[in-house]
């Protein structure tokens, strides 16, 4: 792996040359290449200065990795000279990616990632930390790790910062190109849909028994013992019937929320929430958003500003089914009359499969996502 660390130009020009990389998880390995990132830009300390940290310094350290059963330190001079830092990190994800991560054979595919990386670690806020840290004439015991997949129900966190034992502002949930899913809720039951809709003010309620009659349908469970059994039996159109039942409604409240002067600061202050509870739980003041894409990043933060920024935006909803199934767009339109989307929500329905004694059986699973835009990193962005 070493002669891949010494010929970065080589896996960017392969990089060019192989559009089609197949890999099992982009935004799990890329929390690998970003917590890796952090430890070189803390490390970089030479001249008494913070340096600047290159994709290969962050594949020197990816290189370090034996397993995700290891912790790996070392031990790093402050600026002064005086005192030494003990900067740790691990990581935690799937086998597969973990495998991905590691294969020599791979990093060319995954130079987008390390250069989005290294520009992120290098940003002012990123490079003043790393600063701070290396000047405060302290020995410190700091701690990254990339655990993004160990408990994705319990915090919005990837990747995180702590510094002898306290945990830092700069807690990263990290999206990739693709993954712009920042919230869902799942399962047919019509609570899932009252659930998904009732924090942005939007009620459903007379919708339970055209919507229950229609699911009624779909069997519980995993009965089927093929995708193509489920496809057949015509229920994912009986999903998305329901689901459109829904979204349609749906859109006729928020279309109403934003046309009319006296609902639409209320609407605009619970989509703000409705947002951020999404993107950070309940860690909002610790979390910022990360969007690692093409050798780039963008990065929100879910503050003061942000509620400011939402409270003057200029916003409206987009209808469409996708494929088989209803999504809504919350558009926002710049002073110049530049459109992108805010966030979307959208529904999925999947047949899912499980391993049983009696072999893989297949049953509908229906998903709702919020789905982060580009117009988020606008108003959002720090």
């Amino acid at each position: 792996m070493n002669s891949i660390f010494e010929t970065w130009r080589k896996l960017l020009s392969e990089a060019k040359a192989t559009p089609g990389c197949k890999l099992p998880n982009r935004g799990d390995i890329a929390e690998g290449i970003v917590a890796a990132a952090i430890v070189a830009k803390l490390s970089a300390r030479e001249d008494g200065v913070v340096g600047i940290v290159t994709p290969e310094d962050i594949l020197q350290q990816v290189i370090r990795i034996e397993s995700m059963a290891t912790t790996v330190t070392s031990v790093v001079p402050d600026l002064s000279g005086e005192f030494e830092d003990t900067i740790s990190f691990a990581i935690s994800m799937p086998k597969r990616p973990f495998a991905a991560l590691m294969d020599p054979g791979l990093v060319h595919c995954l130079v987008g990632e390390y250069e989005g990386a290294a520009k992120y670690v290098n940003s002012a806020p990123m490079h003043r930390f790393a600063h701070r840290l290396a000047n405060n004439k302290k020995s410190n015991e700091i701690f990254i790790k990339a655990a993004g997949t160990e408990d994705q129900r319990g915090t919005k966190v990837d990747i995180s910062i702590v510094v002898d034992g306290e945990k830092k502002r700069n807690l990263i949930s990290l999206k990739v190109k693709g993954g712009d899913q920042v919230a869902q809720k799942t399962g047919k039951g019509f609570s899932v849909q009252q659930a998904f809709w009732e924090p942005l003010g939007v009620n459903i309620d007379r919708l339970e028994a055209p919507y229950n009659e229609l699911v009624a349908e779909i069997p519980e469970g995993k009965p089927f013992d093929s995708r193509e059994a489920i496809t057949e039996g015509g229920y994912l159109v009986t999903a998305g019937a329901a689901t459109s039942l829904v979204y349609s409604d749906a859109f006729r409240q928020l279309q109403s929320h934003l046309d009319e002067n006296r609902l639409e600061a209320d609407f605009v202050a619970r989509l703000a929430d409705y947002i951020k509870e999404g993107i950070t739980g309940p860690e909002a003041e610790f979390i910022e958003l990360v969007k690692i894409e093409g050798g780039d990043f963008k990065r929100a933060r879910f503050g003061s500003q942000y509620y400011k920024e939402m409270e003057k935006a200029n916003l409206y909803p987009v209808y469409t089914e996708s494929g088989s199934y209803p999504k809504i767009q919350i558009i926002f339109q710049d002073e110049e009359g530049n459109e992108s989307v805010l966030v979307q929500m959208r529904s999925k329905v999947e047949r899912a499969s499980s391993q049983t004694k009696a072999g893989k059986r297949y049953g509908v699973l229906m998903r709702n996502y919020l789905e982060a835009g580009k117009a988020l990193y606008k108003i959002a962005g720090v």
